[in-house]
């Protein structure tokens, strides 16, 4: 798991989940966008992140129920079967 990772997770998660753009997430993380766009689709592809993407909008990010047992302790990546990427 990259730092860019934990700092996107914890973001996304409590105390209070949020729903956030990749924009939202660069700006409050202080990674580039086009880096947390990469990381986000890691993330979600690894189950830790869910996506929201309607049309004529931009795509809303939140943390999942995994992602959240992760943060909890109660998840390991290795339990997720991880990708060779996180």
């Amino acid at each position: 798991m990259k730092a860019a990772d934990q700092a996107i997770l914890q973001l996304l998660g409590p105390p209070k989940p949020l729903e956030l753009t990749p924009g939202n997430i660069a700006r409050n993380t202080g990674l580039s966008r086009g880096y947390t766009s990469s990381r986000l689709s890691v993330l979600v592809d690894n189950g830790l992140v869910e996506v929201d993407e309607q049309e004529g909008s931009h795509p809303f990010y939140n943390l999942s129920d995994q992602g959240r047992a992760y943060l909890e302790g109660k998840l390991s990546l290795e339990d997720l079967g991880q990708n060779s990427e996180i």
